[in-house]
């Protein structure tokens, strides 16, 4: 379908449209090139890539105004670098389950010495007696279990 088909068929409302998004799509370009200096931290949040945003919260903490000069700047100094994922990761931790809570519902809460919570993802009994030493191991898919000294298990998430 072409314009002329397009007029035919919706005339007043073709024009009428062009008229309302025309200035609408030009000033979005046009804003998109134009750039602001940022001089409150919040203005910051708005940058997306990582190293830009910092440079800005690192210049604002210093009183000066962020600029498009230290923008392109940055972004020369980055281009073309690969994020790289950490060297070291862990699959388990030790950790001392100081404090067990159990909620209404069924589930309960572990409490870790370092002040971690992690929540029972289903319900399960427990009656281990606390302070206990146990493994959270990491599992498929982003999922975590609880393993208690003695083999007892659960499935967890960290909630704190």
């Amino acid at each position: 379908m072409n314009h002329a088909s397009v007029q035919r068929i919706f005339p007043t409302s073709y024009r009428l449209l062009l008229t309302v998004l025309a200035p609408l799509v030009l000033g979005q370009a046009a804003l998109a090139e134009e750039f602001v200096a940022i001089t409150e931290i919040e203005g910051c949040r708005e940058i997306k890539a990582d190293a830009e945003r910092l440079l800005c919260y690192d210049t604002i903490a210093d009183g000066q105004v962020f600029s498009q000069k230290q923008l392109q700047q940055v972004q020369k100094e980055n281009f073309g670098i690969r994020k790289t994922e950490p060297v070291v990761s862990i699959d388990q931790l030790t950790v001392t389950i100081v404090d067990i809570q159990k909620a209404a519902n069924g589930i309960y809460f572990f409490h870790t010495s370092d002040g971690n919570v992690w929540k029972q993802s289903s319900k399960g009994s427990w009656n281990l007696p606390v302070p206990f030493e146990a493994e959270i191991k990491s599992g498929m898919l982003g999922s975590y279990f609880l393993v208690a000294e003695t083999g007892k298990s659960t499935r967890v998430k960290r909630v704190r």
